[in-house]
């Protein structure tokens, strides 16, 4: 089966768990993506996608729309961030991910209505333009200025641990251990889920979304 057969066939997930959807049944996501700042409204139209934040509102047909990229993009206070952004043809972009500010050390990690909104999205992009492009991770760029990075801080980690051993320092192959090993941790857990590349928009990559955990019984 050709890829146009298949998307013909197949551009409408099954109900996902965890959907938010409105009074008209549509799906719909919401975002608050500051501290100071209204929550936004994605809503998933039959051939838009929608957003309002109360004052302001837009849309973005989805036949205009020329890529969508996922990302694995952790903040401060949370470590597993995950992030879409849309680009249309003539250049607006648009974006959100599944944690929402709630307060000042208070954030909302919306993973199952965020994976299960995207899933949607991404179908119904495949189907209303077939030539948009679906790119998973971070540009080629951003990730070898990353891996470049990464490995200078292993190199450097390795020497001061050596230098500790021989000088018997515990306090400083302490420190070398607990804060170095859990920067190169989150550092290379960053460039395995961001490996620059394309997915199926019938079948998105794990890695590029968060884990839903199941309810518990």
């Amino acid at each position: 089966m050709t890829d146009a057969a298949r998307l013909a066939n197949d551009t409408s997930p099954a109900a996902d768990d965890g959907l938010w959807l409105d009074h008209e049944d549509r799906p719909i996501f919401r975002h608050k993506p500051k501290l100071i700042g209204p929550e936004i409204v994605f809503t998933l139209q039959d051939r838009e996608i929608a957003w309002s934040d109360g004052r302001v509102s837009g849309s973005l047909p989805l036949h205009q729309i020329e890529s969508v990229r996922l990302m694995f993009r952790p903040a401060n206070l949370y470590t597993s961030r995950y992030r879409i952004e849309i680009r249309q043809r003539l250049g607006k972009r648009i974006w959100f991910s599944n944690i929402s500010w709630r307060g000042m050390v208070e954030i909302d990690s919306n993973d199952a209505p965020f994976a299960a909104f995207v899933r949607q999205l991404c179908a119904a992009i495949a189907k209303a333009s077939p030539k948009a492009r679906f790119i998973a991770g971070e540009p080629a760029w951003r990730y070898a200025v990353v891996a470049a990075i990464t490995a200078g801080l292993a190199v450097s980690l390795a020497y001061l641990a050596i230098a500790a051993v021989k000088t018997v320092n515990w306090g400083l192959m302490g420190l070398v251990a607990f804060v170095g090993g859990y920067t190169v941790w989150q550092m290379s857990l960053w460039l395995r889920k961001n490996r620059p590349g394309s997915f199926d928009p019938l079948a998105l990559p794990t890695d590029l979304l968060p884990t839903v955990k199941p309810p518990r019984a």
